[in-house]
């Protein structure tokens, strides 16, 4: 009994962070049930970012063909899709794998996909489903989700809809002419017709909109502080002298707004003066100064300097947030610092955390080839929720020749399909 409560933690574990070790103990223990954590990570996404990973659908429609309970889930997963919902990469999730039912042949998984769309949008994310539903059933399903959309603009003047999923279909459907499709269609039907309507309409707004000039600033300090876009610094090449003008501005600068501005140039162009004002800048209170103290060690992880290498374990042995100051081992690594880095890791539970920590972590080791990275990367891989975070720290082991047998054999059944391929 205390051993199969053991193996179903284990699979809690594995299911929620998306390994491929759900799936074997799936396949070792077929008298255990899983159903009840396999329908928890279908009905909640259990991803640290779903936005950038996706749906978790193949993944957990796999699991459940071997679970042996398969109507079991089914039906909870369909009952969960025809409640409203407030996450929406859940919800895209619910839709994912209903659709891989109604491929089977599901009449009732098919019908609950389009009751779900049409009665149970979330604000801003009313195109969840779409994909399934166009997936499913082509341009009928798009005709579908265009009378839908319509009615959804008729109801509400403030609605609108743009172009995207037309182009989209259009673009997998090369051999159909999507927009005289809608148009026919359109004749018959008063709401498709609102819809492509409200679509030009939007189209030859955007087409006609002047786009104004460029402005004109009279030094780089000025257009560092009154640039809209922040982005504008990351691809361009500043000269020398105009780093030390925004540099010269950010020492006196007393505003927090143009001082947060100023220092984001140098977390990405070297800082030209002492750095001793980078060391007081990152050692101020995060929680008041957040951005400050990010740019500040940003700025500072440029740098392979003695002084610099110092100053981080400093702040990682009796700083209240150790794992702020992990970036500047980057280009200041050492021999041993894995088990410095394996500690921190055992004393972070907090998601943002470990998510900090497997950035700064396996930047560490693309920069710094050595097998010691095997324990701190297998420690994030069994501690952390995020499948893309994860590819990398398998690309790294796998890089280094520390690829252990244990995640080489799991990682054909992860739920990213990135870390599946650096199986071979």
């Amino acid at each position: 009994m205390k051993e199969t409560h053991l193996i179903k933690q284990k699979f809690k574990s594995a299911i929620r962070r998306g390994t491929g070790e759900a799936y074997l103990l799936l396949q070792r223990y077929p008298g255990i049930d899983f159903s009840g954590e396999i329908i928890k990570a279908c009905v909640k996404n259990f991803s640290y970012d779903g936005q950038c990973e996706g749906s978790r659908g193949v993944y957990l429609f796999e699991l459940i063909g071997l679970s042996g309970k398969k109507d079991k889930i089914k039906k909870a997963v369909l009952k969960a899709l025809l409640k409203p919902q407030k996450d929406t990469w859940t919800l895209t999730q619910l839709f994912s794998l209903a659709k891989m039912f109604a491929r089977q042949d599901d009449a009732e998984a098919r019908k609950t996909i389009y009751d779900a769309f049409v009665h149970n949008p979330i604000w801003r994310s009313d195109w969840a489903g779409t994909s399934d539903i166009i997936q499913l059933d082509g341009i009928e399903g798009l005709k579908f989700i265009a009378e839908e959309f319509g009615k959804r603009l008729e109801a509400d003047p403030e609605d609108w809809q743009d172009e995207d999923l037309i182009n989209q279909f259009q673009k997998e459907n090369p051999e159909t002419d999507t927009w005289a499709q809608l148009g026919i269609s359109a004749k018959q039907n008063r709401f498709i017709k609102i819809y492509i309507d409200s679509v030009r309409e939007n189209m030859a707004q955007r087409a006609t909109k002047v786009k104004p000039p460029e402005p004109v600033y009279k030094n780089i300090v000025e257009e560092t502080l009154l640039r809209q876009s922040q982005l504008w610094f990351y691809n361009r090449k500043l000269k020398s002298t105009e780093l030390k003008s925004i540099g010269q501005q950010l020492i006196i600068e007393r505003k927090k707004s143009n001082r947060e501005k100023l220092l984001k140039i140098f977390t990405k162009h070297p800082f030209p003066l002492e750095k001793e004002f980078l060391f007081d800048l990152a050692c101020k209170h995060p929680a008041r100064n957040r951005r400050v103290v990010t740019f500040a060690i940003q700025a500072l992880g440029l740098f392979k300097n003695k002084s610099i290498r110092e100053f981080a374990l400093k702040q990682i042995a009796i700083g209240k947030h150790p794992t702020l100051f992990v970036e500047l081992l980057k280009e200041n690594y050492k021999k041993g610092d894995h088990k410095l880095l394996t500690a921190l890791i055992a004393n972070s539970n907090k998601g943002i955390e470990l998510e900090g920590l497997i950035i700064d972590i396996t930047n560490i080791y693309y920069a710094n080839k050595t097998p010691e990275c095997r324990e701190p990367l297998e420690a994030l891989y069994d501690k952390h929720n995020c499948g893309m975070c994860r590819k990398h720290v398998v690309e790294i082991l796998k890089n280094n020749n520390v690829l252990s047998e244990r995640i080489k054999n799991e990682i054909r059944f992860d739920c990213n399909e990135d870390t599946r391929k650096l199986y071979n």
